[in-house]
């Protein structure tokens, strides 16, 4: 065994206060593993409820031309490799009045062909499932659901089910100015409107928005027929879909020139999302040598500005926000770990001052200098790193059981640290990549070596004579 091992056991078994460094070294590894897995987590839980509610890749035209030629569009990116399915859809912004006023996005979808590019048939709820979330405001979808199906979609916007829900909401009574043999356009909206209040299955909604075409104020009158939750709180909120034919004519968009009645865009799903760019481009490519055609032509698509997005594109500045707000927290912990390497710095200081006898009896009987600092090192390494390991198992093992623990707190304290009103979470999300650990540990034992050279540097440039004349 070396002397420096030796030396180094025999202190740090004598002494309590250098393993204060390496509580401080736990804490700080500790908190940032914590901190970083949660903000993961939340981060990878948005991106997936945000991705289910939109497609992969989305075609629009400018907001005030929009898009003509529906069917040479839809078999452009069909016929596209890589693109499984497509599918239309009009979107803009309305002003609801019911028993509120207030507004909404509103989007117009084919119900038969929506739950081919997005998870809309997913997030659709059922009436038992309706009443249930909203007895209770916290309750999310429970995992053990149905799986999905399609079907559901275009039974919500069927005349049929358009008539059940006037005929519950007239219940004898013809003052609406519907009959149940003509009801009005059916509305799916987000779970949080009917939570809120805003409104009920069955209401008898009017529509506020303008045309783009005209420029002119369009209202039309919807049946709220059913509901959806994403699990994205503002989307539960504030969107609002209806049967795409309906909203077309309510907007009044038939475009005289083309012939045709005009789009906000087609929603793509793709076969490997991880080709999204070269997909992206492709399709852009294909779409606009269509609009070079001579009109006269039969895959010929009338020419209009057009961009190309993926489901992140549409949704940067959130999901920027989160990642900017993680490297800040990590930033801002990341001075504790400062902290315990100032800790170790001073600790290894006292040391030295301390020992200095002893260092200068080292020197006499034949230590070197190399020797001296690697004896001084390997005790600040030491405890950096055991500080770094139980900081390491501690944010491990929370990261797996945060949810028992904060359970025991709610028990205990009746506190909810992580409240589901404000993050829309029933658990609290949590994933540690191996990324975040070198993160964490790369730059904990980078502190901790500089803090323990400098005074190890120190001692093996004390001069032994000096050091024993001094005593």
């Amino acid at each position: 065994m070396q002397y420096q091992t030796f030396l180094s056991r025999r202190y740090l078994k004598r002494r309590w206060a250098p393993w204060a460094a390496t509580v401080a070294v736990a804490l700080g590894v500790f908190s940032l593993i914590s901190v970083m897995a949660v903000m993961e987590g939340f981060k990878l839980e948005m991106k997936e409820r945000i991705r289910g509610s939109l497609s992969h890749l989305v075609v629009k035209g400018s907001a005030m031309r929009l898009l003509v030629g529906e069917d040479p569009l839809l078999q452009a990116a069909r016929q596209t490799e890589g693109v499984e399915a497509a599918s239309p859809f009009i979107e803009t912004l309305a002003i609801y009045k019911s028993t509120v006023l207030d507004y909404c996005i509103l989007r117009g979808i084919d119900p038969s062909t929506e739950p081919e590019v997005s998870d809309f048939d997913l997030y659709l709820l059922s009436d038992d499932e309706i009443e249930q979330l909203q007895a209770d405001p916290f309750r999310m979808l429970p995992e053990d659901r149905p799986p999905p199906d399609p079907q559901r979609v275009a039974d919500v916007f069927s005349l049929d089910r358009r008539r059940q829900m006037l005929r519950w909401n007239l219940r004898g009574d013809p003052g609406l100015g519907f009959a149940e043999e003509a009801p009005p356009q059916g509305l799916v909206v987000g779970i949080e409107a009917l939570r809120s209040g805003r409104l009920a299955l069955g209401d008898i909604v009017q529509l506020s928005t303008y045309s783009p075409v005209s420029y002119e104020p369009r209202i039309g009158k919807f049946i709220v027929v059913g509901a959806f939750q994403s699990g994205v709180y503002e989307q539960d909120q504030r969107w609002a879909y209806s049967d795409i034919r309906a909203l077309q004519q309510l907007l009044d968009l038939w475009d005289e020139e083309a012939q045709d009645m005009r789009i906000s865009g087609i929603s793509l799903r793709l076969a490997d999302y991880s080709q999204a760019p070269q997909i992206k481009d492709q399709v852009h490519q294909e779409i606009s040598r269509r609009m070079d055609l001579d009109p006269t032509e039969e895959d010929a698509i009338p020419w209009r500005s057009l961009e190309v997005k993926s489901w992140e594109n549409q949704r940067e500045n959130l999901l920027q926000a989160v990642e900017i707000e993680k490297r800040i927290i990590a930033a801002m912990m990341l001075l504790i770990v400062a902290f315990a390497a100032a800790m170790i710095f001073l600790i290894l200081m006292l040391l030295v001052i301390e020992k200095n006898r002893d260092l200068g009896v080292l020197r006499a009987l034949g230590a070197t200098r190399s020797g001296v600092v690697q004896l001084v090192l390997k005790q600040g390494m030491f405890l950096c790193i055991t500080g770094a390991a139980i900081g390491l198992f501690g944010g491990w093992l929370l990261t797996e059981n945060i949810n028992e623990v904060h359970e025991s707190i709610y028990r205990a304290t009746g506190l909810r640290l992580f409240p589901p009103d404000i993050y829309y979470l029933e658990q609290i999300p949590a994933h540690l990549r191996w990324q975040d650990i070198v993160l964490v540990c790369a730059p904990t034992l980078i502190f901790g070596f500089f803090g323990s050279l400098f005074p190890a540097l120190w001692a093996g440039r004390r001069d032994p004579i000096k050091a024993l004349h001094h005593e």
